[in-house]
């Protein structure tokens, strides 16, 4: 019988009998983790500890990550499921009091280059870590977050209306109300693994995850699948905040804008403000993104593009990089035409965090953007193209600690 695309699989979870609050002992993925400490102090079984670990006198990171998670094994914190099974995932949230649902699954996914398309370069420094924490331990911690195509839901119609056996249900410390299921009928599982055969998978996140998996050949590979087409996507914006390495006045940006854009001012008048101001440039198809300098903090300055960058007139940049908003911004704009240097920029979704970033003096400039779309990622993926780094924050993301894949 040839090999599915798609099947199911003996995930490694936490025992429910010796773990009794779930929400203590999950973290997000390694990417988003500002801070880790807060969940080592959490549980001595978090799962930041397998995800993020750390080195011990006698040990480097890696190998103490290989040690605890034997132990866990050994001890039966962590246990293998007794069937292989598709794992569901649901997640119910809210941004700006508007209440979104999620539904995915999870799976093991064959390796396909032609079948499971990108739109984002990995960094060496990144992979090589992961490199390092997979191969060691022979397993995922966290899981790779993918999308397919689905107008008709038909595989989101399996996995509501399949039998199913709750694991957890808890709200997380974002509160995200987070439900995990495993399937239980095999004809279920297998209509969604035939379906899933004649479908490509987008990566949302884990890119370097991913390029690992081609490195090290692992054949199948866990990944948590969504539909592109449901309402619960979000795509947040990564914004640009901006530390110059040499003084540069704000005349000096806004007269090299000024030839390509229009330019409103608008005043600064507390962070609701900021909050209209992200609401105007996400409307219509063109350009726009917010401006606000440490030169003028009394000012955001709403900048829409009204003709093409110099950089956009060459013939060798692909059509679909011409319309993206978010490589217009970041490479036309911020990068070819305003020439700020890779080191001068750095990346948050937190705009009321960038606005006290550049009122304190911290940052010169903050580069408020709008989000990309799930139809720019697919358009970019469809083209073998990347998108600049830090382009797409989808969210919520995938909690680590709910289950592991342990390849060999």
């Amino acid at each position: 019988m040839a090999e599915t695309f798609t099947k199911p699989f003996k995930g490694i979870l936490y025992n429910k009998e010796n773990t009794d609050n779930i929400s203590s002992i999950v973290c997000p993925p390694y990417d988003v983790i500002s801070d880790n400490e807060v969940y080592y102090k959490k549980s001595d079984v978090n799962a930041i500890r397998l995800e993020l670990p750390r080195a011990l006198p006698t040990m480097d990171q890696y190998a103490a990550a290989k040690q605890t998670m034997d132990d866990w094994l050994k001890k039966g914190i962590l246990l293998p499921d007794k069937e292989n099974t598709v794992y569901v995932y649901e997640q119910e949230f809210e941004i700006e009091n508007i209440s979104f649902f999620r539904r995915g699954f999870i799976a093991l996914h064959k390796l396909s280059q032609e079948r499971i398309l990108t739109h984002e370069e990995t960094r060496k420094k990144a992979k090589a870590d992961r490199e390092q924490l997979i191969s060691t331990l022979k397993t995922y911690t966290s899981l790779i977050f993918g999308l397919y195509e689905d107008k008709d839901e038909k595989i989101e119609d399996i996995l509501a209306g399949s039998p199913k056996e709750k694991i957890y249900d808890f709200t997380d410390e974002q509160s995200v109300h987070n439900r995990f299921y495993r399937m239980t009928d095999t004809a279920a599982i297998a209509k969604l693994v035939s379906i899933m055969d004649t479908k490509n998978i987008y990566i949302a996140d884990g890119h370097h995850r991913l390029g690992v998996s081609y490195k090290l050949n692992v054949p199948y590979i866990p990944i948590y699948l969504t539909n592109m087409y449901s309402p619960g996507i979000v795509i947040l914006p990564y914004h640009r905040i901006i530390n110059f390495e040499k003084p540069r006045p704000l005349s000096e940006i806004m007269g090299l804008l000024k030839d390509y854009t229009d330019i409103v001012q608008i005043p600064y008048a507390g962070k609701d403000s900021v909050k209209e101001a992200l609401s105007r440039i996400n409307e219509g198809a063109k350009t726009a993104f917010v401006l606000y300098p440490k030169d003028d903090p009394q000012h955001l300055y709403i900048v829409k593009e009204n003709k093409p960058f110099p950089a956009y007139n060459d013939q060798n940049i692909h059509e679909s990089l011409k319309r993206l908003k978010v490589n217009i911004i970041h490479s036309g704009i911020i990068k070819n035409l305003l020439k700020i240097e890779d080191e001068e920029i750095s990346f948050t979704q937190d705009h009321y965090e960038s606005v006290d970033s550049v009122r304190n003096g911290s940052y010169d400039l903050a580069f408020f953007l709008p989000p990309t779309s799930v139809e720019e990622v697919k358009d970019i993926a469809d083209n073998s193209l990347y998108m600049p780094p830090k382009s797409t924050f989808f969210y919520p993301k995938i909690l680590t600690g709910l289950v592991f894949y342990q390849y060999a």
